[in-house]
C-alpha cells in the first residue's frame, strides 16, 4: 500500500460513509465536497484491490460488501488506537492523571488515603472526574479516562482493561435503627414496606431490580434520588427503608441492617480499574497502589 495514496483521513471518510450510507451527508459532515468522499473510497479500493462498497439505485446511497465489513472492522480499531495514543501523550504532555471518582466509592476509600496523597503531591496531579461507575468505565474505555474507581457485581472480563480488588461489600436492605423487625423478616414482608432507592442508572437499583424480579416482590417505591446522602438521611429519619451496597452505610450511625430470610444478593466489588496498554508511570503506579492498599487492616 503506498503511503502517498492512503492516510486516516480516507479511514476516517470511510468509517462516517459506512455510518451514514450516503456520499453527501459523509461529505456535509467533514465540510468537503463530495468528489471528495468518492476519490478517497477510489484510493482505498485501488489500493486494497476490491469492492467496498455497493451502490444502490436510489438518493446516492449504499452498502458494503464483505470486503468492505471486514475492513470497516480493522479501521474501527486503528481509529480508536489512534485517538487513544493522542490522549494518553497529551495528558502526558500535561503531567495529569485524569480519574474518575464514583461518590460512594469515592466516599467510603478517600478519606483512608487523603494524607498519602497530599504527601506524594497526588492531589494536584489528579484531575478529578465524579460520576457513576457506569458512565466512568464507558469513559475508561473511550480514552478520556486513565484510571477510575469503580463499583460492579461482577468483575470485568475485557482484555482491554486491568484491574485490582479493594474490597468486596455487599448489598443490604436498610432502615432506621428506630424500627424494631424482631429479628429477621420474610421477603412478603417487604410488601409492607416503602422504599426509597438510588435512581434507575444506578448499580443498586438494577441490583434491586434483579433480585425483586427473581423473587417475584413488586415493591412500593415512593421516592428516588441520585444522592445518597440524602437517601441515608431519609432512612435515618425513617421515612422509608431502602437498598444500598455497604460502603454507602457503613460509617453511618443511626441505619440498621434488615436481615430478610432466604435472601441471596451478589457482592459489590470496588475496583481500581484502568487500560492494559496505558503507560505505567511511577505516578501511575503509585497512585493504583495507595487505592488497592486503602481499605488493609
Amino acid at each position: 500500500m503506498s503511503e502517498d495514496t492512503l492516510n486516516s483521513k480516507d479511514w476516517q471518510y470511510f468509517q462516517k460513509l459506512s455510518e451514514l450510507k450516503n456520499f453527501s451527508d459523509t461529505a456535509r459532515h467533514f465540510g468537503v465536497s463530495q468528489p471528495t468522499i468518492t476519490y478517497s473510497l477510489k484510493r482505498l479500493e485501488e489500493d486494497y484491490g476490491m469492492q467496498l462498497v455497493e451502490r444502490k439505485s436510489y438518493a446516492n446511497s449504499l452498502r458494503l460488501t464483505y470486503a468492505g465489513n471486514q475492513l470497516l472492522k480493522h479501521i474501527n480499531r486503528i481509529l480508536r488506537e489512534e485517538y487513544l495514543a493522542k490522549s494518553d501523550l497529551s495528558r502526558l504532555k500535561e503531567r495529569k492523571i485524569k480519574m474518575g471518582f464514583p461518590p460512594i466509592i469515592t466516599n467510603y476509600l478517600l478519606p483512608n488515603i487523603f494524607d498519602e496523597l497530599k504527601e506524594n503531591n497526588f492531589l494536584k496531579e489528579i484531575d478529578q472526574v465524579v460520576d457513576g461507575s457506569k458512565e466512568l468505565l464507558a469513559e475508561l474505555k473511550n480514552g478520556r479516562l486513565d484510571i477510575s474507581l469503580l463499583g460492579t457485581t461482577r468483575l470485568p472480563e475485557d482484555a482491554e482493561l486491568e484491574y485490582k480488588v479493594i474490597k468486596v461489600h455487599h448489598f443490604n436492605l436498610i432502615a432506621s435503627d428506630k424500627r424494631d423487625f424482631g429479628g429477621s423478616i420474610d421477603l412478603n414482608d417487604l410488601l409492607k414496606e416503602e422504599f426509597i432507592l438510588t435512581d434507575s442508572n444506578s448499580v443498586h437499583r438494577q441490583v434491586f431490580k434483579r433480585f425483586t424480579d427473581k423473587y417475584n416482590v413488586l415493591p412500593n417505591v415512593i421516592f428516588e434520588t441520585s444522592d445518597y446522602h440524602l437517601l441515608l438521611n431519609l432512612v435515618k429519619a425513617d421515612k422509608g427503608i431502602s437498598f444500598i451496597a455497604e460502603t454507602a452505610s457503613a460509617l453511618e450511625e443511626g441505619i440498621q441492617e434488615v436481615k430478610v430470610n432466604n435472601l441471596t444478593l451478589p457482592p459489590f466489588y470496588i475496583l481500581v480499574i484502568y487500560r492494559t496498554n496505558t503507560l505505567k508511570t511511577p505516578a501511575f503506579s503509585k497512585i493504583i497502589d495507595l487505592f488497592s492498599n486503602s481499605c488493609k487492616d
